[in-house]
């Protein structure tokens, strides 16, 4: 079985390409879904099991300990196992963080290539946190010659981003 982090395939990727794939995928049978939570006061484990015909399947399993943060340590932790679809072979365990970050501002720039205007001049982001340095520079790619400006309620975190903060309420 394979390991793979993000610090291994990440200056690998590619955001237009990733598009593409994320788009081809949509025209594969729809996966089949099963999600899991178990709770404990405020800490929480998510399982979300996925199955498609022909391509394979995959358990997605995240801790959300939000006490974690007061010691420097994640408060979002986890990791993807993928097995393949005819025997059921483990097949990877992928970085949570990059299924994370790379799936979801993947789905999110697909859908701007859908929907916002190719010569867009002027992009507002909503949001400075996690996953948000990411999602800047992978909208860069998409739309090279605009602009930015980055909302968030904590007006140094859209800052700290190199956005134009909007303070709430603006």
């Amino acid at each position: 079985m394979r390991m793979i982090q993000a610090s291994d395939v990440e200056h690998r990727l590619d955001w237009l390409s990733l598009v593409k794939a994320l788009e081809a995928g949509h025209r594969l049978p729809r996966a089949r879904i099963s999600d899991r939570v178990l709770q404990r006061e405020n800490q929480t484990l998510l399982m979300r099991s996925a199955w498609i015909d022909g391509l394979g399947m995959a358990v997605k399993i995240a801790t959300i300990f939000p006490d974690n943060a007061a010691s420097q340590r994640p408060s979002v932790q986890g990791n993807v196992l993928v097995y393949d679809d005819a025997t059921g072979t483990p097949q990877a365990m992928v970085d949570f963080d990059l299924v994370t970050r790379f799936k979801t501002v993947g789905d999110s720039l697909l859908a701007a290539s859908k929907l916002a205007r190719p010569d867009s001049q002027r992009i507002l982001m909503v949001g400075a946190g996690r996953i948000a340095a990411t999602a800047l520079s992978a909208y860069r790619v998409l739309f090279p010659n605009a602009s930015f400006q980055v909302w968030n309620h904590r007006v140094e975190s859209a800052k700290r981003l190199g956005g134009l903060a909007c303070p709430a309420g603006d």
